[in-house]
């Protein structure tokens, strides 16, 4: 009987969990991974980014993990 309860109680606690964790979607205006890699105005907005905001370059290598950036390329 206390396993059964110890069952009930974990499936109760990650049931809960599962209710206050914000899920991650890198969807942006319905589009998916390929659909932004082929945007063009995604890619133009990206690359301004990199290429004039020198500080964004500590940000992505803080943000995104096991990437480089450097001389204006990301390396992933």
């Amino acid at each position: 009987m206390k396993y059964i309860l110890s069952v009930i109680a974990v499936c109760l606690v990650l049931i809960t969990a599962k209710l206050y964790i914000p899920e991650a979607s890198a969807d942006v205006a319905g589009m998916n991974y390929l659909d932004l890699r082929r945007d063009y105005d995604f890619k133009k907005a990206v690359r301004y980014l990199i290429e004039n905001d020198y500080d964004i370059e500590d940000s992505i290598e803080d943000i995104i993990e096991d990437c480089q950036v450097s001389y204006g390329e990301i390396d992933c």
